[in-house]
């Protein structure tokens, strides 16, 4: 199984970043910076131990419940807390919509939730949220999408964003010989993850002179119009050679739209994630590649870190900045997919 070990990683993050718990303030160094060791706010905050039997409610709140990410997410949560009856998992998805994201965290803040794994639909937006859960006590982990990076919170756990673009930035140009018109697919402009991924393609891709980007269009990670901009550009590009889709389901939405219009295989698509679906495309020919991440684990060690912070005496005022695990990418290609087993496939 390809899992990344995370309680040693865990243990080192949390400890670098709560180090400065301790009575007397003190500072930690970054890049050679001094930094200030406190966020500057206040915590209603109390220990409650998980394992020890003492009841625990998890709140988990999706951008959009119903994607395979969202689901992956789900399940490592769920998996990484099933063991212990006292610890209760509640998942609310936010149709895509940041104003539904704000009252669902309201609405938990009141009803005293222990800790809260949230995926932003809108980093301003939240962050207020954010804030006010951390100040009433209850310790949040968001996961890939971020809130407002000014807002410090308990931990953000993350799939690579800028170095997922290059590698497949890379790795597309190696597969095109150098050369061709390449198309993006983008996601929700204004959302750090992905706006990074944008960037660390074009950066990459930079680099290969006789590459050329002749579009990008948004399709706000949905299969259904990611089918419509690829019919969009297979009309007004026919020389069209790559196309890079921010996340899987686009990139599955593109390869099905060349199928349609008898391109199969003529045409690089790429995504990113590693849902199951898209490594099933790789295997078949219909899509190039994918930047794979387990999404099993991600839940994982979000759930992890919540149950650390729930069950330890520190919140999130002893943090300078919030803590960052970032899980580890495969680049997947037709000549790899193979190595990940059905049991990493989420």
């Amino acid at each position: 199984m390809i899992r990344k070990c995370m309680t040693i990683a865990l243990s080192a993050v949390m400890a670098m970043s709560l180090a400065a718990c301790g009575g007397q303030p003190t500072t930690r160094e970054d890049n050679g910076a001094p930094v200030a060791a406190s966020s500057g706010g206040s915590s209603n905050k109390k220990r409650v131990d998980p394992y020890a039997g003492d009841p625990v409610k998890i709140a988990y709140i999706a951008h959009d419940i119903g994607t395979p990410n969202n689901q992956g997410w789900k399940e490592g949560i769920e998996r990484e807390c099933g063991s212990w009856s006292n610890i209760k998992i509640d998942s609310y998805g936010a149709e895509e919509s940041a104003e539904t994201q704000v009252q669902i965290m309201t609405d938990c803040i009141n009803q005293g939730y222990n800790a809260i794994i949230l995926q932003c639909s809108d980093g301003t937006a939240l962050a207020p949220s954010v804030k006010q859960a951390e100040e009433a006590g209850i310790p949040v982990i968001t996961v890939n999408l971020d809130c407002a990076s000014s807002t410090v919170h308990s931990a953000l756990v993350m799939a690579v964003d800028y170095d997922a673009g290059r590698m497949a930035a890379d790795k597309m140009a190696e597969q095109m010989g150098e050369s061709g018109e390449i198309a993006i697919i983008q996601g929700v402009p204004g959302l750090e993850r992905t706006d990074n991924l944008e960037k660390g393609f074009r950066d990459t891709i930079a680099k290969y002179s006789n590459i050329k980007i002749v579009d990008a269009q948004s399709a706000s990670f949905q299969k259904d119009t990611a089918m419509t901009v690829m019919n969009s550009f297979l009309q007004s590009y026919p020389d069209l050679k790559g196309v890079f889709a921010i996340n899987d389901a686009m990139a599955e939405g593109a390869a099905l739209a060349a199928q349609s219009a008898n391109k199969k295989g003529q045409i690089c698509i790429w995504g990113a994630d590693g849902e199951k679906d898209a490594l099933a495309m790789i295997e078949s020919g219909d899509m190039a590649g994918t930047i794979y991440t387990n999404s099993w684990d991600e839940g994982s060690t979000a759930a992890k870190i919540a149950l650390l912070m729930i069950g330890s005496e520190y919140d999130y005022t002893c943090l300078s900045s919030t803590p960052k695990v970032i899980m580890e990418p495969i680049v997947v290609t037709k000549e790899n997919v193979g190595t990940i087993s059905q049991e990493d496939r989420w």
